[in-house]
């Protein structure tokens, strides 16, 4: 499953790719959209309004993107990665170190530290998204691309790292993936956090202790 479809899994690389216009500026344009939608939300933020914000002419934006919709799926991209590399998720350096640990409980722990992170760092754009999704297919559409993009890197997050022989028995990888799923997202990391005041180490904490029982059978 890693290389050919590592990109797919985790949604690098999903926006149209920029011709003729250079890094920095794309870059600027990403940066000044993200910022945007967080403080104008999706719906009101316009191609004009990113271009002035990131200081080129729309036709930069066009040229670079082609669409606002190409610009959220680049944020949204970003936001996952964590940085502007073109390294797929399941091709970052922390799984291959996790699945080198020989403790299952440790290779749970490390996944559980850097999915929490993506999830929470996530959490803002995947809000903007949701309230835009209402009327806009489109974005709709992103939303539920994404939920499909992120079960399949949890799948293999259990195949590759965690390890299907060291579920406890009446968990499957199936099961396993689907309780990473339910739990390590951007929804139950704002719930906990802003109705509840949890820090992400409480989030990550609690994920690490419930996951350790649902999937390995051990108590914290």
């Amino acid at each position: 499953m890693r290389g050919r479809s590592a990109g797919v899994l985790t949604g690098v690389g999903l926006g149209r790719q920029p011709v003729g216009v250079t890094g920095l500026r794309r870059q600027r344009v990403v940066d000044a959209a993200l910022r945007l939608f967080l403080e104008r939300g999706y719906v009101a933020t316009t191609i004009e309004a990113i271009a002035r914000e990131a200081a080129v002419a729309p036709a930069t934006v066009y040229q670079a993107f082609g669409t606002k919709q190409a610009i959220l799926a680049r944020v949204l991209d970003q936001s996952i990665a964590g940085d502007a590399e073109p390294a797929a998720l399941l091709d970052r350096d922390w799984v291959k170190q996790a699945a080198g640990q020989s403790d299952p409980r440790r290779r749970l722990a490390l996944v559980v530290q850097h999915t929490s992170r993506v999830a929470a760092r996530t959490a803002a754009i995947k809000e903007v998204m949701r309230d835009a999704a209402a009327g806009d297919p489109a974005v709709r559409q992103l939303l539920h691309e994404d939920d499909q993009r992120r079960y399949l890197t949890q799948q293999a997050l259990v195949d590759q790292v965690i390890g299907p022989g060291s579920l406890r028995p009446g968990c499957d990888r199936d099961r396993a993936a689907a309780t990473l799923f339910a739990t390590v997202n951007s929804g139950c990391y704002q719930l906990l956090a802003r109705q509840l005041g949890w820090s992400p180490a409480d989030w990550q904490q609690w994920l690490t202790d419930v996951l350790g029982r649902e999937l390995l059978g051990t108590s914290p």
